[in-house]
């Protein structure tokens, strides 16, 4: 079986959706939105989100707090304010009895020592270096089934990313008692990634320079994902990436599908979200429960900018995972940061924030809970590469006539350059 190029199957289905989409009042009729109760002197401008093991939700900010809301069923629930004076933690985990976040220059245990909702001790993991930049984001913990942690630091900006404080465009292991073991890097702005029940690591990258559309990528230890600034490192002691920042040369005009098979290290990506299309700036991964509807175990990918949540199947080809990406639904308050699951029940807790950033999404900030209705969607639930094309399977039975006649399929075949410039227009093959 040939492995499908990974952009031909985003694209079948983004276009035939985005010709065909729902309404937001007809993805309503299958996923509810509700507010969340945020008091009024709350910012609640969420950076990361967290249920710990008495079923409250943790909520860091951006503001550098930690709430901790009581109930979050309820519709007045209780707020306390578990932890303040971080640096904009982009991330919170819970794990064995602490709180853990990312912080800008360091990865932070609270720990409530005391019983009362109040993180008595923050203890330092390990420090990242900074020089200042705005631009310099932490991201994360996210858990390991081993129990080790993964975290995400973003490039700097000055017209084009940079990597000018140690580990910046890397994705990074992380120890409980501070080893920090590098992992993969040529990231951006790498605000979502997860795990799946299989273990593999997957992240998800911004449109901007090397990058010419959001995408996301499966990581593998040593890894090199396209964007060259972190390459910087890659000669320190522990590094698992070869590559070096003069390896990486874009004179020639050619899709990171294609360079891939030029210069061995690089790794192409596993979805592509088409720009404008499917989002302008992707961020959180998720994964559907069986509560969720017909979707079990398929990635759900937030969009900041576009104020939405996508859908993505993904299958694993001779050991290469390829998907497609598909609109799941519209119409959240703000910008789409982190997304997760109620261990409880079938709700799903949206956290966003759009203060410098902009989104669809009017609201500055929001929390909102997504549930299943129980109606079931007409949708194509996969599709997978067959020896003669493609095997569609959908949420539903459908007319066998219709299936069957070619003209009932629109597709649609291109990609991007990779290149140094901020995004790229599409280019036809």
């Amino acid at each position: 079986m040939n492995i499908l190029t990974p952009f031909l199957a985003t694209l079948i289905v983004s276009l035939f959706y985005y010709d065909n989409a729902y309404s937001q009042q007809r993805e309503s009729d299958y996923y509810q939105i509700n507010q969340i109760y945020v008091p009024e002197e709350i910012s609640l401008e969420v950076g990361g989100l967290a249920f710990n093991d008495k079923g409250q939700l943790g909520v860091s900010t951006r503001r550098g707090e930690i709430w901790l809301i009581l109930n979050p069923e309820n519709p007045t629930s209780e707020y306390v304010r578990f932890a303040h004076g971080l640096h904009e933690p982009l991330g919170l985990l819970y794990h064995e009895g602490s709180f853990f976040c990312n912080q800008r220059g360091e990865l932070t245990q609270l720990i409530d020592e005391d019983g009362d909702d109040q993180a008595d001790v923050y203890k330092t993991i390990t420090q990242w270096d900074l020089n200042g930049n705005y631009h310099e984001y932490s991201y994360g913990p996210v858990l390991l089934p081993d129990g080790q942690m993964l975290v995400t630091l973003n490039l700097g900006w000055e017209g084009y990313g940079v990597s000018a404080s140690k580990w910046r465009g890397w994705m990074l292991k992380v120890s409980q008692d501070g080893q920090v073991t590098p992992y993969a890097t040529g990231l951006r702005s790498p605000a979502g990634f997860g795990v799946n029940a299989e273990g593999d690591v997957f992240y998800t990258e911004n449109q901007g320079d090397w990058v010419g559309s959001g995408r996301m990528t499966h990581l593998k230890l040593g890894d090199f994902a396209g964007n060259p600034a972190g390459l910087r490192w890659s000669g320190e002691i522990g590094s698992p990436v070869n590559l070096k920042v003069e390896d990486i040369d874009d004179t020639e005009k050619i899709s990171l599908y294609d360079y891939q098979h030029k210069l061995e290290g690089i790794k192409a990506p596993s979805i592509w979200f088409p720009h404008t299309l499917m989002g302008i700036s992707t961020s959180d991964i998720n994964f559907f429960s069986k509560e969720m509807g017909p979707f079990e175990g398929q990635m759900m990918v937030g969009d900041q900018g576009h104020s939405k949540i996508m859908r993505v199947f993904q299958e694993k080809v001779n050991g290469v995972y390829q998907g497609v990406c598909f609109p799941f639904r519209e119409g959240f308050a703000s910008g789409i940061l982190r997304i997760i699951n109620n261990p409880e029940n079938d709700a799903v807790y949206v956290g966003q924030t759009s203060r410098g950033w902009g989104s669809t999404g009017q609201s500055s900030f929001a929390l909102e809970r997504l549930s299943w209705t129980g109606k079931m969607p007409f949708e194509i639930k996969t599709i997978k590469v067959h020896p003669e094309g493609f095997s569609l399977e959908f949420t539903q039975p459908i007319d066998a006539a219709s299936a069957q006649r070619l003209a009932s399929y629109q597709i649609t075949d291109f990609t991007y350059s990779y290149h140094h410039f901020y995004g790229s227009d599409v280019q036809n093959k």
